[in-house]
């Protein structure tokens, strides 16, 4: 549970400093009885950094929007720093590929041309590299306060709106007993999105989905 543990501590560690510090502290206490726990299993793991991802999900997106605004080039400079000669190679030639550090875990890229222990290292020395980069932020944030503050709320609806049509889907489940167990599997998937190590919220796939099993159920 070594990995599972560390991407847990990243994910709380990645909690912008804007979220209510009592709510990351309640996170943190459950992170050290899972370290403490021999018997902890992968899926309690797993489902607290989803249940992380989500409470601050529109904060992140807030967060990351404003590192692609002001602090990318810092970004990229700090990442680059972490990785070794061999796997720093090789992202430098994914990116003359067309690759970009931005897409990752957004998209299928990364897994299909790195290996899984190039990509955990890519995992960590991008978590590295946000912490470095947060001090430079907070000073950016504390002067436009105002900016961020209105992509917060731009987010916070973003996400309602993306939790009412997983709902839609959960619905269409509920009336379907023949297809429930995948559509479920499907939503699973989805909710996974709101986790900071997985792929983010596809909104045009979900869309798809609902519309999909519309069809296939008969509940247009």
């Amino acid at each position: 549970m070594k990995n599972e543990l560390f991407l847990l501590k990243k994910t709380i560690e990645r909690i912008p400093f804007t979220y209510p510090e009592k709510e990351k502290k309640e996170f943190e206490d459950k992170y050290h009885l899972f370290e403490a726990n021999q018997e902890v299993k992968r899926e309690d793991i797993d489902n607290l950094v989803i249940e992380i991802g989500k409470a601050t999900w529109p904060h992140r997106k807030a967060y990351e929007e404003f590192i692609r605004n002001y602090a990318q080039d810092k970004l990229e400079e700090y990442f680059k720093m972490h990785l070794d000669k061999a796997v720093l190679d090789k992202y430098e030639e994914f990116v003359k590929q067309g690759g970009d550090i931005k897409d990752y875990r957004r998209t299928k890229d990364f897994e299909e041309y790195f290996t899984p222990e190039e990509n955990m290292a890519i995992e960590k020395a991008l978590f590295t590299a946000h912490d470095e980069v947060k001090i430079f932020l907070q000073g950016v944030i504390n002067d436009k306060r105002s900016e961020y503050e209105e992509s917060l709320k731009i987010f916070e609806q973003k996400q309602k709106d993306l939790a009412n049509m997983v709902a839609s889907l959960k619905e269409i489940a509920a009336k379907s007993e023949k297809w429930a167990p995948e559509i479920l599997d499907k939503i699973k998937k989805f909710e996974e999105g709101w986790s900071v190590v997985e792929r983010d919220f596809d909104e045009d796939k979900l869309k798809h989905e609902i519309e999909y099993w519309q069809g296939v159920t008969g509940l247009e």
